[in-house]
């Protein structure tokens, strides 16, 4: 209950921080860059600790494509900023998803082994839903060309992991189905 309660109301400030961003501040092309790559090392993260968490062969084949493919992504997002000659920028949106992102560490080494699927693809769903969005937002608001393709070309892989973790999350109380 509690994650569910945390994942609410990290959703809606994003939410909140989204769509101010998209109303007032324009942000740099780096700053926006420095969102999408601090999303994907929560991934990164959260998916490294389900690898060793899990006993579910379905949530170990999503948090092994997660974590290969948002790593892919920080690559090419690294490569753009030195195309760009600059580096990623920190901002309040990419502060509070590190902050966010170590507290769900942290809260998910807190679950019991049988709970650890659940919790997991709760916040890999919550996560993921706030990351599209963002990423919506970011396409229609990025000034840098390149940077608008790079986030069109990463939005379906966001996009499919949502969905797989969507389709574990409901076959995860079936002990024979996503086992």
């Amino acid at each position: 209950m509690k994650t569910k309660t945390t994942a609410t109301v990290l959703l809606f400030a994003l939410t909140w921080i989204s769509h101010a961003y998209g109303q007032g501040e324009r942000w740099t092309d780096a700053q926006t860059a420095g969102v999408v790559f601090v999303a994907n090392q929560a991934e990164i993260a959260t998916g490294v600790l389900a690898l060793r968490r899990t006993q579910s062969r379905s949530v170990q084949a999503l948090a092994t494509r997660i974590v290969g493919e948002h790593g892919q992504a920080n690559q090419k997002i690294n490569a753009l900023m030195q195309r760009f000659d600059s580096s990623l920028r920190r901002s309040a949106m990419s502060d509070a998803l590190t902050k966010q992102g170590v507290e769900d560490v942290a809260r998910l080494n807190e679950v019991d082994t049988r709970g650890f699927d659940e919790a997991y693809l709760d916040r890999e769903v919550t996560s993921l839903q706030q990351l599209v969005q963002t990423v919506d937002t970011f396409i229609r608001t990025a000034t840098s060309a390149e940077l608008k393709m790079l986030l069109v070309q990463l939005r379906p892989s966001f996009i499919l992991h949502l969905d797989q973790a969507q389709r574990l999350k409901l076959a995860i109380g079936t002990p024979e189905i996503g086992r």
